[in-house]
């Protein structure tokens, strides 16, 4: 199988694509499609022929469609809860120019399969309907039009992976994990919010068990399109997560809960509907959020 991976050098990316590589690979069968090459090659350059197409080279639709690809793994998002003109700019080139001309260069290559990676933003009040809690979702939703176009003329299955809340090694945005640990060595008290948001926290060794399993078996899935929610399915409140960091490393953090207000549409309840992933992949998470926080401890 010809694998095509965009967003390789992300935090999902550049966990996954080595596994990938482990699993499927034979010569010049995974390319990446990368802006930042040497990035990728300080990541990924152990692994030999491996191919790269370069955004910025005015060559790379032909590049990917002398490549034809049978599976692309659309991870590459711009992510940010921000919509100031500067992040408006990159939003849209990513999560929908970006893929709009992916798209564009998948003509009469013969691609069987798209995995497209949403958020879990995209469901504001976690009840399976679609409202988008910032502009970044609002794009990725935006973009299901535009595949779906794609999906009509290529004849293509789409199989739509919505990622929960992905921790672990290596993530070089910080997130909530990262404030409440910071916290523990802290003098001063760390202003958070009150803390009560549910998030379904997910470790990144789970989500590439995952891509591997759906890839794995993705010959058995007949649907034309199918959405898959990525997570372990247990809601954590934050306050709930520290109590859990306190624990793990025998050591209290030094918090002022409701120091912050929430953000304009804080999303309050985020865990991933699983029941699809065990009926059509046989797959579940098999790390509880303590074994994954003793797992960040043991990497730092």
């Amino acid at each position: 199988m010809r694998i095509l991976i965009t967003g390789a050098t992300g935090f999902l990316g550049s966990h996954i694509v080595p596994t990938i590589y482990k699993y499927y690979f034979s010569k010049d069968n995974i390319a990446l499609l990368i802006r930042n090459q040497q990035r990728a090659i300080e990541l990924f350059g152990k692994l030999q022929n491996i191919q790269y197409f370069d955004l910025l080279n005015t060559n790379y639709k032909e590049q990917i469609k002398d490549f034809k690809p049978d599976l692309v793994v659309h991870l590459a998002s711009y992510l940010t809860s921000q919509d100031d003109e500067e992040n408006i700019n990159k939003i849209l080139d990513v999560n929908i120019e970006m893929g709009t001309h992916l798209l564009d260069a998948l003509k009469g290559t013969g691609i069987k399969y798209f995995i497209n990676v949403g958020t879990c933003a995209e469901y504001y009040y976690n009840d399976g309907e679609l409202r988008s809690a910032y502009l970044y979702s609002a794009t990725k939703t935006a973009f299901r039009a535009i595949l779906r176009y794609y999906q009509q003329i290529l004849s293509f299955q789409w199989i739509n992976v919505i990622p929960y809340t992905v921790y672990g090694e290596g993530d070089s945005q910080k997130k909530v994990i990262d404030y409440i640990i910071s916290s523990l060595d802290s003098k001063n008290k760390i202003p958070m919010t009150a803390g009560e948001q549910k998030l379904d926290f997910i470790h990144i060794e789970d989500v590439v068990d995952f891509f591997i399993t759906l890839i794995n078996k993705i010959e058995n899935i007949k649907k034309d399109f199918i959405e898959l929610h990525l997570g372990t399915g247990k809601g954590t409140s934050i306050r709930e997560l520290a109590h859990v960091i306190e624990t793990t490393y025998s050591r209290s953090t030094n918090i002022e809960w409701g120091a912050l207000p929430y953000r304009q549409n804080d999303i309050m309840q985020s865990v991933a509907h699983i029941a699809k992933n065990k009926e059509v992949l046989n797959w579940e998470a098999k790390i509880g959020l303590e074994k994954g926080i003793q797992k960040i401890k043991k990497d730092c």
